[in-house]
Parts: C-alpha cells; sequence; structure tokens
C-alpha cells in the first residue's frame, strides 16, 4: 500500500519528464468553529503551518491506468491556495463556506479525474464540501466530498480519498480506481479493537451495553441489550470505551455529550449545531430541571387542569441565582447551549430581559378547542391521525386471546365478552361487525403484562390494556370497551384480574380508562413506533452501507441522505435519553424496564413488514384491490395517516424504481452486484444478527426496490409521522399522559382512600393518576425540542446538502420528478384537510393532520417529512 500511494503523491520520478498540462479547480470548504465564529487562534495557526510549508496537498487520480505502474495516473501535489488568516467576501458564502483554489499538473493524456488524494498537514481540520474541476473542454467534474478532513497524522499518514461524482458498480470501476475503492472501505471497517477517538472514521458494530451506569448506583445495573435470546436487539455503533468496575459486560457511560464516539463524517454540522437539540436537553436537564423541581418541593402535583393551563399562560419563573450552568469547556467548543439559552428558546412569548420565564407554546390540540381531547371520538380519530398510528389493528378474533404462556402469566381468554360492546355497535352483532370490518383494537396486553409487577413497585402504575373501537356509519372510530389487566396469584399459580370498563360505566371510571389506555400507548408510541422502529433498527443499516458500499456505488449516494445525523441522535438518546434513570425511565410508567421492553417488541419486528403496504396489510386495516389506488383498498377510508401514507409510499417507490432501473437492468446485475449482497448479508447476519426471520432474498429489482423503498420510508416518512406531532398531542400532559401513578379503585374497596377521593373529588384523583408537575416539565421540555426543526434541515425530495451529488442528466430528471410528486401529495393533503366530510382529518379539535406535509420551515411547525432519523 506505501509504495502505491507514494506514486499516487507523485513522489516517484518515473514520469518527471512529461509534458503536463494545468488543470484549475475550486475546493469550497468550512473550517473548525466555536460558539459559531471562526477561531482567529485557529486561522493564526493554519496560516502559520502554511508558511511553514505544512500545506494542505493534493493529488488527482485519473480513471486511466499508469501502464508503468498498474495503477491510476497521478498528477503532481497542488496546494489549497488562499490565505487560511483572513478570507475577503470574495472567498467567503453567507454560511461561511470558503473557496480555495487549485492548480493540478497532469499529463496531457490523463484523461478523466476520478479521485482526489488530500494530506491535510494544518493542525486544524476543515469540513469539504466539494471541489470542482474545470476542465480544457469546458465541462466541469464535480467531488461532493461532504467530509471532515482531520490532520493526517490522524489518518496514520494516510491520504483521504474523494471520489468523483461518477458512480459506478463494483465491476464496471475505472482500473485506475479500482485500488482506491477497496482501500477506503478497509479504512472505514477499521479493525475491530481500540477505542474509538474523535478524528476516527471507522464504522463497527456493538451491543447495547451503555445504558447502565452500576458504578455510580448499583440500581443502574442494566441488562445488556444483543446478543442473547432473551434480549435480543439491532446493533449500535462500536465506541470501545473500558468496562465498568461493577459489571464487565457494560461500557462505561461518557461524561460529556460532545465526546460520545460517532465516525467523524456523522456529527452535526456547524448550522445545526447553532441549534443543537442534545445540548438543548442536556442543559435543561442538569440546570433548569433541578432548579423547578426544587421550587416545587412539597407540592409537586397539580391541583387542577387550570393548573396545567398555567405553563403555557403564565409560565414558570425560573430564579435566576439558582440557575449555574455547568457546561464544560469541551461542550462550549461543541457549541452546546447554556441554561439562559434554552429557557429563551423553549418559551413561547417575549421573556424578561433576564430570560427566566419558561413558558410553554400552546400545544395544538388545545388552541381551537380546549376540551375536544376528552371526548371519546378525539381517542378514536387520535388512533388514525394522531401520534400513534400504527397501533390500531382489525379485529377479526372475538373474544382476543394472549400469545403469553400460560404456565407463566396465567389464562390466555379475554373477560371481554360480547354483552360488553352490543349496545353501542348500532344494532350489528358482534360477528357481523367483524364481517363488515366494524370492529377494531389496540391491543397493548402482551406488551405490558409481564412487567407489570416489576413496574407497579416502582413509581409508575399501569394496567395491560385493550381497547375496542368501533367504526360507525359516519366513518369515525369510538371507544366502546377498554379492557384492564393485572396479574395476580392463584392458589400459587400465575393468573390474572381482568376489568372491563365501557361508556356506560361511572363516567370517571371511563376517564380514568381511557388515561391507563394512553399511558401504555404514549410507552409503546415512544419505545417502539418511534425509538425501535425507526432511530434503532436503521442504525445498522448506515454501518453497513459506509463498511459494504462504496462512495462510489451508485445505492450508496442514493441512501446516505436518509442517514444523515441519525447515529448522532442515537448516541444522544443512549446518553439522555433511554439510559438508567434518563428522560424515559424518569417519565414513563415502564422505568426502568423501558428498554428492556423494546427488547422484547424487537423479537417480533420484521424488516419485510415495515414497508407501509405490508403494515396495513399485516394489521387488517386494507386488503389488496388491483381497482384502488395504489392497488390498496383501505378499510377506513378516512384514514389519514394511511391516505397520506401511501401517497408518498408511491413517490419514494417510484423514484426508487427510476433509479434501481438505471443501474440494474436485469436480475444478474443485482445477484453480481458483490457490494449490495455483502451489505445485505452484513445487516441480516451482523447488524441485525438477533432476527432470523424476516428478510427478503435480493435476487432482482424488484426485490431491491422493496428494501429501498422501505428503508427510505422508515427514515423519513415513518419517522416524520411519530415524531414531529409529539409537542402537538402530548405537550398537553392530559391528552396524552406518559406516566401513570395511580390504578384504578376497586369498585369492592369501599374503605379505601383513593376512592372515597375519586368519588368526592375526581379532578384532584386525575392529577394525582398522572405525571408530577416536574415530569410533566420534562416532558413537554424534551419532546418540544424534539418536535422542533432545525434551521438546515433538508426535507423528502431535496438534496440542498449535496448540490453535486450527480451530473447525471437521466438521475437529475427522476429527481426533478420525485420532488414535483411530492409537491403534488402536498396540495392533495391540504385539499382533504379542508373536507368537511373527512371527519378524522380535523376532529372536534379542529387539528388538521399535517404529518405528512412534505415541506416545513424551521420550528415548531407539526408538519414536514426530512430525509432522515434526524432529531
Amino acid at each position: 500500500m506505501a509504495s502505491f500511494l507514494s506514486h499516487m503523491l507523485g513522489l516517484t520520478k518515473s514520469n518527471a519528464d512529461v509534458p503536463r498540462v494545468e488543470l484549475k479547480a475550486t475546493a469550497v470548504l468550512r473550517r473548525q468553529r466555536t460558539i459559531g465564529v471562526t477561531e482567529p487562534f485557529y486561522n493564526l495557526a493554519d496560516s502559520i503551518s502554511d508558511a511553514l510549508g505544512n500545506d494542505v496537498e493534493c493529488t488527482l487520480v485519473s480513471e486511466e491506468i499508469d501502464r508503468a505502474t498498474g495503477d491510476g495516473k497521478g498528477s503532481k501535489v497542488a496546494l489549497m491556495e488562499g490565505s487560511w488568516l483572513f478570507s475577503t467576501d470574495a472567498d467567503t458564502e453567507d454560511d461561511g463556506n470558503e473557496f480555495h483554489s487549485l492548480t493540478f499538473m497532469v499529463e496531457e493524456d490523463f484523461g478523466e479525474p476520478g479521485a482526489i488524494l488530500i494530506k491535510n498537514h494544518h493542525p486544524n481540520w476543515f469540513f469539504l464540501e466539494h471541489v470542482t474541476i474545470h476542465m480544457p473542454s469546458g465541462s466541469d467534474v464535480h467531488f461532493q466530498c461532504s467530509s471532515w478532513v482531520y490532520p493526517n497524522k490522524d489518518y496514520g499518514d494516510i491520504p483521504r480519498v474523494f471520489f468523483s461524482n461518477k458512480v459506478y458498480l463494483p465491476n464496471q470501476t475505472p482500473k485506475g480506481l479500482l485500488h482506491l475503492r477497496t482501500l477506503e472501505l478497509q479504512q472505514l471497517r477499521g479493525s475491530g479493537t481500540g477505542k474509538r477517538k474523535q478524528q476516527d472514521r471507522v464504522y463497527d458494530y456493538d451491543v447495547y451495553n451503555d445504558l447502565g451506569n452500576p458504578d455510580e448506583d448499583v440500581d443502574f445495573t442494566r441488562p445488556v441489550l444483543g446478543g442473547s435470546e432473551k434480549y435480543p436487539y439491532p446493533r449500535r455503533c462500536r465506541t470501545g470505551r473500558d468496562m465498568t468496575k461493577a459489571d464487565p459486560k457494560s461500557e462505561k457511560p461518557t461524561s460529556q455529550l460532545g465526546l460520545i464516539y460517532v465516525p467523524t463524517d456523522e456529527r452535526f454540522d456547524h448550522i445545526k449545531r447553532s441549534d443543537f437539540l442534545g445540548s438543548s436537553i442536556k442543559s435543561f436537564l442538569h440546570e433548569v430541571l433541578p432548579t423547578i423541581q426544587k421550587d416545587l418541593q412539597g407540592n409537586d402535583d397539580f391541583d387542577n387542569f387550570a393548573d396545567i393551563k398555567k405553563l403555557y399562560d403564565d409560565g414558570l419563573k425560573i430564579p435566576k441565582d439558582q440557575l449555574k450552568p455547568n457546561l464544560s469547556k469541551e461542550e462550549k467548543d461543541h457549541e452546546f447551549k447554556d441554561a439562559f439559552e434554552i429557557i429563551r428558546e423553549l418559551t413561547d412569548d417575549d421573556d424578561p430581559e433576564d430570560g427566566t420565564l419558561l413558558k410553554f407554546p400552546l400545544p395544538q390540540i388545545l388552541q381551537d378547542n380546549e376540551t375536544a381531547w376528552s371526548q371519546d371520538e378525539e381517542f378514536g380519530r387520535q388512533s388514525l391521525a394522531g401520534l400513534n398510528p400504527l397501533a390500531i389493528q382489525r379485529l377479526t378474533v372475538f373474544p382476543p386471546k394472549s400469545s403469553l404462556d400460560p404456565s407463566l402469566y396465567g389464562p390466555r381468554e379475554s373477560a371481554l365478552t360480547e354483552a360488553h360492546i352490543e349496545n353501542y355497535m348500532e344494532g350489528l352483532t358482534v360477528t357481523e361487525a367483524m364481517q363488515r370490518n366494524k370492529l377494531y383494537i389496540i391491543d397493548y396486553h402482551d406488551v405490558y403484562f409481564p412487567y407489570l409487577e416489576r413496574i407497579n413497585k416502582l413509581e409508575g402504575k399501569a394496567y395491560a390494556t385493550r381497547t375496542i373501537l368501533f367504526l360507525s356509519k359516519q366513518g369515525t372510530l369510538k371507544p366502546i370497551a377498554i379492557e384492564l389487566s393485572l396479574p395476580v396469584t392463584v392458589k400459587g399459580k400465575p393468573g390474572k384480574k381482568n376489568r372491563v370498563v365501557t361508556p356506560n360505566a361511572d363516567s370517571a371510571h371511563w376517564d380514568l380508562a381511557k388515561i391507563h389506555a394512553n399511558i401504555n400507548d404514549a410507552g409503546v408510541h415512544q419505545l417502539v413506533s418511534h425509538w425501535l422502529r425507526t432511530h434503532c433498527v436503521i442504525e445498522p443499516f448506515i454501518i453497513a452501507t459506509h463498511r459494504q458500499l462504496s462512495a462510489m456505488h451508485p445505492l450508496y449516494v442514493l441512501l446516505v441522505p436518509h442517514f444523515r445525523n441519525t447515529m448522532n441522535i442515537n448516541a444522544l438518546a443512549r446518553k439522555l435519553l433511554i439510559s438508567a434513570d434518563g428522560v424515559i425511565e424518569k417519565t414513563f410508567s415502564p422505568g426502568k424496564y423501558s428498554m428492556e421492553m423494546s427488547s422484547v417488541a424487537y423479537k417480533s419486528w420484521r424488516f419485510n413488514e415495515q414497508s407501509l403496504p405490508s403494515d396495513l396489510l399485516k394489521r387488517g386495516m386494507a386488503v389488496k384491490d388491483p381497482s384502488a389506488k395504489h392497488g390498496m383498498r383501505l378499510l377506513i377510508e378516512d384514514y389519514p395517516y394511511a391516505v397520506d401514507g401511501l401517497d408518498i409510499w408511491w413517490c419514494i417507490e417510484e423514484w426508487v424504481k427510476d433509479y434501481v432501473n438505471y443501474f440494474y437492468k436485469d436480475a444478474m446485475v443485482v445477484q453480481g452486484d458483490s457490494e449490495l449482497q455483502a451489505w445485505w448479508k452484513e445487516i441480516k447476519e451482523v447488524g441485525h444478527k438477533d432476527q432470523k426471520e424476516g428478510w427478503p432474498d435480493l435476487k432482482g429489482t424488484s426485490e431491491l426496490v422493496e428494501v429501498l423503498t422501505t428503508l427510505i420510508w422508515m427514515a423519513s416518512a415513518h419517522h416524520a409521522a411519530v415524531n414531529f406531532g409529539q409537542y402537538a398531542y402530548a405537550g398537553y400532559i392530559p391528552n396524552k399522559p406518559t406516566m401513570g401513578r395511580k390504578l384504578i379503585p376497586e369498585d369492592d374497596d369501599s374503605s379505601s382512600d383513593d376512592r372515597h377521593l375519586l368519588r368526592s373529588n375526581p379532578v384532584a384523583y386525575f392529577m394525582r393518576a398522572w405525571s408530577r408537575q416536574s415530569q410533566a416539565v420534562e416532558v413537554m421540555a424534551v419532546i418540544e425540542i424534539l418536535s422542533t426543526h432545525a434551521s438546515d434541515e433538508e426535507y423528502l425530495g431535496e438534496r440542498t446538502k449535496t448540490p453535486f451529488w450527480s451530473s447525471d442528466k437521466d438521475l437529475l430528471r427522476a429527481f426533478e420528478r420525485f420532488s414535483y410528486s411530492l409537491t403534488t401529495v402536498e396540495e392533495s393533503i391540504l385539499q382533504r384537510n379542508k373536507d368537511p366530510s373527512l371527519f378524522n382529518r380535523r376532529g372536534a379539535a379542529n387539528l388538521p393532520y399535517t404529518l405528512l406535509i412534505p415541506s416545513s420551515g424551521a420550528g415548531l411547525t407539526g408538519r414536514g417529512i426530512p430525509n432522515s432519523t434526524s432529531i
């Protein structure tokens, strides 16, 4: 390898006397930044380095072979020209990008440039956006680099390799680039050993063994997720940190957010870092929240609904003298925000001058009708157009049965009977209602039941719920029965106590039953629909893509925009959200068992069921119908998530078909693509090693289109549907409570204080049945941050981050068709939201379903489909 690289860098003398010509080039880059401003110190250091002859060296490599060496022809070394100390307006764009000139000396018969080798001898790193070679013919050759280039000493003196935007399947690689294609992938795979450092670019796998912190507290011990039959899980990015002393299987958590390893190009870029969600969450949790909790000591319960409303109307006054920003130097260098910045950003109105009024924006669920959330029809509507529209299923067996082992969890039979629901079905029997596709269920029994004994010993209190819903003649859904199950021991054997509550019951009991059904839903939404099915399962695909697909592979170019920032937000989640004593454990009923429940849910996860059509068919919400739009007939016609989602799915699928068919002319090309097949094999056998089922064989173009469309759907639209409505619906705790703190008093417990309180003051009981004030504020702040679009977000149908991703006119035209089709879908969604006959699109709350509208501006918009799971 050394001899090859020395030749590439022009260090040999074999062709010194060959006539050469100049190729001019322009490099656009962005330098290391701190607090949003380029530090003069860094500029000076780089300028001094230049003056001492330690430059940024670049070598151009041809697609053609040098017959003397058998490798690609190389130019002489070119230096990046221009001042590294000062930049004029002419050299700098509005976003801080700088222009640097290059002059490459190449042989007259050099051929088409295919790669650039870069050695950065400066002491600081920079982000190389793109390089353009200006060819003598008048055309340009573009290199879309989009990568951090660290000092060359950090790469073991091996140059960085960047390929032009002309892509090739492996067996079509120009001979002059073959060796570089192989070497680049080898570097990205690494050795699988050692502790990863900030500047590393290594993609490797590990289990989730960093969620606990047993060295701090034995109660913070958590099981390793992944690598076992009991706790199967997708793999995460390997970091190689030391193990804890208390548990040699657990990795030590990182103390500072900015030091969590992800490969350099997976970190947020400098614009997104200016409104960096990780620092926002950390500053709120570690600086603002403790101050609120201290102020609420002894009075942490809400007293009434007006108390909750004060969070939006009046806000919380934070004593300024109690706020003690504790950002480390490293976090300041990574542009993390302090508590005062966070308060200003979370507040709805102008703050006092000292910026210490935490006043939340009014959630959309309250903006038009403050009481609609409590209505049964709104409860049903949100199962189709709310925060978690992926849980509802058509009821095909009555009464429903558990699939849990009866020897461990008691009888499988439900307590639901036809007598419970017969008065709510417009005169139909259960059999008739099922035959007419009128009965639906949200069944969380098997997810929660195995954990209830342990959960209910903690602060959180929960049932395992089943909710039966009926589809009315008007096309609306109403809950007609809720079954609440608890584990009991009967004569020394496991059993269960089932309770069925219906709308004609005591109104307080019915409302409490809906609350507990919503508490179950909130947990499944966050742990399964959101975290597991988008963030978590996608990470192995990202790792495999960088390890097995060369940057010059056409599918790498297709997929990379849909992976942007995902590994970084996942690393932050492991630190702040899903870790021991993190946000989820402190504010959701499952508490310390939350991630275990996520692992159990992964047992039934199948990749081939993640496409929207497959998911709808599995849940019985649609049937195949060649005469219907997109070949799918929805059994609830006014199902906003599915209606809008199928339109988006079709757009993605058509774009992927155009792209795949451009490169893969038949099944033999798919089967013969060595990088593609290695990618798929590694995903199945390493990244998702614990899940053996649900993986289609990549035998032809149709299978490849399905796989790629599904992956893009998961990363973009699926994530958007379950993420960006979080504040709109769950920003008001009564509508989607995350924590239950009281079970419903039993009818035969006449002496119970809870029963007395529920009868005498049901509102006061409700306030103690869900989250405490500090828990509510913690959830509200975090989901507001998570529901907010960054100022530099890139949406589905956009490639603004990589303007030179392709120069192929046919591909560019296909992408334009994709973008245009999405704008057409957006117009259709807006029109549907205006149709008064489509009740489920707005409901009594008059909250239009906008979560699958492709475009959005910055902020808390409740719409927009980013390309990737980036928040």
